[in-house]
């Protein structure tokens, strides 16, 4: 079963790190999901807005300011693999 990354603070402005993030992986091949305030796609990799019991999660990647990483704490933990 293939692993996925989570990016969390995805978005779909081609200047925010996150963007590029999701572009990069893809590239590798690597399976991706998003999770942003605003629904798009990124290269085949929907955006979701609300916090979805994604299944297979290997790796976190967080965009966020500190501040308002502290209302995913508890998602994170409850997706973990």
């Amino acid at each position: 079963m293939k692993n996925k990354t989570l990016v969390l603070g995805a978005s779909t402005n081609p200047n925010k790190y996150s963007n590029i993030a999701i572009k990069r992986l893809v590239d590798k091949g690597l399976e991706v999901v998003g999770l942003g305030i605003r629904k798009g796609t990124i290269l085949g990799v929907k955006i979701d807005v609300e916090k979805v019991d994604y299944k297979n999660i290997d790796t976190v990647t967080l965009y966020l300011n500190p501040k308002r990483q502290e209302e995913y704490y508890k998602y994170i933990m409850r997706i973990k693999s």
